[in-house]
Order: C-alpha cells, then structure tokens, then sequence
C-alpha cells in the first residue's frame, strides 16, 4: 500500500531505492529554474541576444556531480556576429552549483573571451556578460564552456545531440558535439561527452555589426497550448520598477503597479482588505488571511519570491493570480476557498537542509471554489536527510474542512521522481477527516520523468471517482497515452 501523505520522505523512498536513487554521480531531476528576479539591464541585454537553445525548460535534464571540471559545446555561427556572453542552465538551487568561469574557445582551443561567474542562488537558466565582445566569423566552428566549481555540479541530458539544433542564426551540429575535461582550473574541453551529453552551456550572439543594444520588447502573453515558464510568467522583460514605499500590511484597497515591493517587505504583503490589485511588480509572499475571508486580492505578471519562510508564497482566501512565477515558502500557493490561478509557474520552494517541510506547489487542506487551470505546477525539492521534500504537484487534504467545487484544467503536472510520492492528491485520502467532492479533473498533462511515472509512486492517488460530481477526462501523458486515477 502506497504511504500517506505525511509519512516521512525518506521512508517512502526506500521502499523504492533502486528507483529513486540512481548511480552515485548521477541524480534524476527535471528542474526549472527561476526568471530573474528584476529585469535588470544585463538581463535585458540577454533578451536581445539569441542562443542555440531558447529559454524553455531543457528535457531530460540530469544533475552530475564529481571531480571539477569543464563542460560545454561546439558550435559555429550561420551569419557574422559578436558574442556577448554566455547562458548555462543551473540544475541546483544551492550557490554550490554556480559555474566558476566561462569561456568562449576557436576551434582549437584558443580563448576568445572569458568571464568569472559569481555564486547565484537559484536554478534555471543564468546570463553572465563578457567584458569585451568577440566577432565569430559564419561557418567557422568555436567551442562555449563553464567551469564547474569543486563540487562539480553541472547539468546533463544524455544522448542531448543525437539531433542536431538549428536556428537561423546558430547551428549545433548532430553528435559528437558534448565536450568536458576534468581539471582544477579552466581549461579546452578535448573529451567527448559521456552518452553524447547536452551540457545546457549556451551563447549569448548578436547577428551583425552593430554595437548597440536594441530595446527590448515585452514578454507577450502566452499562447495556448504554450506552457507556463520563464519566458512567460513574472514580470515582463522590460519592465522598470519603481521603489514600493506603501506599507507592508495593506488595510485599504489600491492598485500596487510595476513597483519592487520585494526590497521593502521582505517578509510577506499582508492583505487586510478587499479590492488590492498587484500587477508587473516583484513582491514577497502574498498572504490574504484576514478575518477568514474577509480581504482579496488579484495579482497579475509579477514575480512572487516568498523566501525561507515556512507558510506559502500565495496564501488565503479570495486571490485571483495570473502569470505569476512563484518560488520559495513551503508552498508555491495554499487556499483556503475562493482562488484562481492560471498561466502561472509554480516551483522551487524552500526546504532548507536540516528542514523537513512537506512542499507542494498548490494546495488545501480544506475548502471550496478553486481554479487551478493551465499552469506549470512543479514540486521541486530533493529529498534531505532530515524527510523534508515534496508530497505532490498539487494536493487536496481534507485536514480541517471539507474539499470542495476544484477544477483542474489543462496543466503540466512536472516529475519530481527523487521525492513526491505522486503528482496529484485528489482529496480522497481515508486518513484524513474530510473527502473532496465536485473536484474536476481534466485536460491535464503528466511528466512521466525518470522512472516513467511522474511520483515515486504514480500519477495520481485518492481521487475518488465515484464521489458525488468527481469528473476525471482526457488527462495524458507527455509522451501519450491515458492516465488512470487511483483511489488509493
């Protein structure tokens, strides 16, 4: 019988050992990383530049570990250029991960640029800028790479080059294209990627002559069908903010607008009345708890970054979120009753060594009238070995009330296969004094992950499919195929 909810991470897994803890080196993750927290003027510049990659989510994405060493790849440009910089994908939160250097090469092992990386908290996707800018002539192969720090984190796709990636500015050839060399200090990568890797070491090029940074253009809103991530959800590419000087505990309605609240109230924005509107803003944690239900509020393309702290990042009753990136607190989003949330990311939640908090991106533990549509839903903490990590994606525990009218529709359910026991909870769990109903699930999408099953153990569990007004339609794999919902 699969553990419940709250069993203790570490004791779920073991069950499981050959499957959540792979070859000493080598950890299955799927992680996303964060968008920058504030557009700054490097990260608009990078907005400007091109790569060979684009800045979605990397597929496959493992986390290596071992001796320092140096990782990247050839590629060679498809019209005359300059090199500003470079992007690497970071697989760990921790500062640990942060590349030492990078490094532009020709052909045979010439440094062309070169910048020192300063440790960064946060994964995902990372820009640095090199101090002068190196002209690559078109057809002309050259070499990018990063230099891992003594840990040796880094990220790996296998078999990443077994296609070759094209744009209409950069060309990757097809295999043999990974290259790394273990070494203290940066040095020419001469080996060749073990499986072929893809290392998510990329360029940042300028097509043409010109010296001038174009102004960049704001981050559109999302097409259908595109899902929820760092190009986007937040604040868009762009945006200045502006000082926030209002108060931190918010008693009467206004609209807060392109404002960095984040520097201000580092704790959290208390909302103690009806009617605030946020919108284009980084913020702290969201909390909407005043008189169980008497304040509201709707946010809108803003970054919510809630920090160490052990509630959620979005908390409450009566919040309407739209393509918000949420990271940090123990939950990406918590409701009480009345919430809505769509084209949003939800990930990387704080669960510090030492800790053992249970993360989800969303949940309740008892309430009604619930919206969860079209978002990236990603439970993103590895398990510690104090049995802090992830119960699901998106979990429904009927703690302290009844579990009612939730629609889920058309999400990512993201694999966390080394920590969430399974994506969803559907609030039918028998050791919890409450069971959801009117909870409609439909039209969602599954990463299968690692081990082929989203969770360490499934999908999903206690949805009950027999409970009154309980709907579960065309829910899918990423790769295809049905999912099956399981009572548990």
């Amino acid at each position: 019988m699969p553990p419940t909810p709250h069993t203790p991470v570490s004791r779920r897994l073991a069950r499981l050992a050959p499957v959540a803890l792979l070859a000493a080196g080598l950890t299955a993750v799927t992680l996303t990383g964060p968008a920058p927290a504030v557009p700054t003027a490097d990260s608009q510049r990078a907005a400007a530049t091109v790569g060979a990659f684009g800045k979605g989510q990397p597929s496959g994405v493992v986390v290596r570990r071992g001796p320092s060493r140096e990782v990247g790849m050839r590629f060679s440009p498809k019209v005359d250029g300059k090199v500003v910089g470079v992007r690497y994908y970071k697989p760990l939160a921790w500062k640990a991960a942060t590349p030492r250097s990078a490094t532009l090469w020709s052909a045979k092992g010439k440094v062309l640029a070169r910048t020192s990386i300063k440790p960064v908290a946060g994964a995902g996707w990372q820009s640095v800028r090199f101090s002068s800018r190196a002209k690559l002539t078109t057809g002309k192969l050259y070499v990018v790479s990063v230099h891992t720090r003594t840990k040796g984190i880094h990220a790996a796709t296998p078999d990443g080059f077994a296609k070759g990636h094209s744009t209409a500015q950069l060309r990757v050839p097809r295999g043999r294209n990974g290259w790394t060399s273990v070494s203290d200090k940066p040095t020419f990568p001469t080996s060749q990627a073990r499986g072929d890797a893809n290392y998510w070491v990329d360029v940042r090029f300028k097509p043409g002559t010109s010296t001038q940074d174009p102004t960049p253009t704001p981050t559109p809103t999302p097409t259908p069908g595109g899902w929820p991530g760092p190009d986007n959800t937040g604040v868009p590419a762009g945006t200045v903010l502006a000082p926030y000087t209002g108060p931190c505990t918010i008693t009467s309605a206004r609209t807060i607008s392109g404002a960095d609240v984040l520097s201000k109230c580092q704790d959290a924005l208390v909302i103690q009345t009806t009617g605030v509107v946020i919108e284009k803003s980084l913020v702290p944690g969201v909390w909407s708890i005043y008189g169980d239900g008497d304040s509201s509020v709707t946010i809108t393309d803003s970054d919510v970054r809630a920090g160490a702290v052990s509630t959620a990042g979005i908390w409450g009753y009566n919040i309407k979120a739209s393509r918000v990136d949420v990271t940090g607190g123990q939950h990406s989003f918590q409701c009480n009753n009345n919430c809505e949330v769509t084209d949003s990311w939800l990930h990387d939640q704080h669960n510090p060594d030492g800790g053992s908090f249970h993360n989800n991106a969303f949940i309740s533990n008892g309430g009604h009238t619930m919206v969860v549509r079209h978002n990236t839903l990603h439970c993103t903490s590895i398990l510690n070995s104090t049995d802090g990590g992830c119960s699901g994606d998106l979990s429904l525990f009927g703690d302290f009330d009844p579990i009612d009218d939730v629609t889920i529709d058309n999400n990512l359910f993201k694999a966390n296969n080394s920590s969430i026991s399974y994506c969803l909870y559907g609030g039918a769990s028998s050791s919890k004094p409450y069971q959801a109903t009117n909870v409609r699930v439909t039209n969602n999408v599954f990463e299968r992950g690692a081990n082929r099953r989203c969770g360490v153990y499934g999908p999903v569990t206690s949805f009950d499919s027999n409970a009154s007004g309980n709907v579960w339609t065309n829910n899918t794999w990423d790769a295809g195929g049905a999912v099956t919902p399981s009572r548990g």
